[in-house]
């Protein structure tokens, strides 16, 4: 649960969702800021008939504090801090409803990996039988007791279990990879995928932090991820890594 990311979003909203109650009710508080302002004014000879004793320009500023205490606002900080706490009761409420759906995610996930572990046992055992069968359908028909016709019908028999197998163990894999997702363990990095670099949004932000400059610029991009020509074919393997993480029933 700790790593699903719908999960961990829904918490990360309902803790904004708690800041939003303080920020509401923060309108009730006295505040203090600080002003300061310039003016110039050019008068272009026209002051006093253009007399030249006199200036024609003016240079103003002005600088101080400012203290404002709210007296009476007719309700309305209380009322924008209920609405914000509306909204976090909405928000907590959203967590346990995306911590039950994720619970019921793994637990469906998990309950359909442990039933494909039991059909490919099964599986195999109705493979080792069918080889068994026409390994002995081919012994009769070496010696008359069988016909061509029940060695075809026992080769199909096999065929077909064989094929029951790879279907079940093309479940399981979808199965744990479903599971994995629902336990929040399928990203690119838990499965060992190599893809390039991953994007990490946290060295991203330490690497821009405190840059201010208006022209600053990052280099060129350039791309990261491998090309798919460039990729061996895909098979059917689990890394160690992804295969651990998969619970056994």
């Amino acid at each position: 649960l700790e790593e699903n990311p719908d999960l961990i979003a829904a918490r990360e909203r309902a803790q904004a969702a708690g800041f939003d109650v303080e920020v509401a009710g923060s309108g009730r508080l006295p505040s203090v800021s600080l002003f300061a302002g310039l003016d110039y004014s050019d008068y272009f000879g026209t002051l006093g008939g253009g007399n030249p004793t006199l200036s024609q320009t003016e240079t103003t500023a002005s600088a101080g504090v400012r203290f404002s205490v709210p007296i009476f606002q007719g309700g309305l900080p209380a009322a924008r801090q209920r609405q914000a706490v509306a909204r976090e009761s909405a928000a907590l409420e959203q967590v346990i409803a995306a911590e039950r759906e994720v619970i019921a995610s793994v637990r469906a996930a998990y309950s359909s990996y442990y039933a494909s572990q039991a059909v490919i046992e099964s599986s195999q055992a109705a493979v080792e039988a069918a080889e068994l069968s026409l390994e002995g359908v081919r012994a009769e028909n070496s010696i008359g007791n069988r016909s061509i016709l029940d060695v075809l019908n026992a080769e199909q028999e096999l065929l077909r279990a064989r094929s029951l197998l790879v279907t079940a163990r093309r479940n399981a894999y979808v199965a744990g990879f479903a599971l994995l997702a629902a336990m929040g363990k399928a990203e690119a990095r838990d499965l060992a995928l190599e893809g390039g670099a991953l994007y990490d949004p946290i060295v991203n932000y330490e690497r821009v932090d405190g840059r201010f400059w208006d022209w600053d610029r990052d280099p060129d991009p350039v791309a990261q991820s491998t090309r798919t020509v460039d990729i061996p074919a895909a098979n059917a393997d689990i890394s160690d890594s992804a295969a651990a993480s998969i619970p056994q029933p």
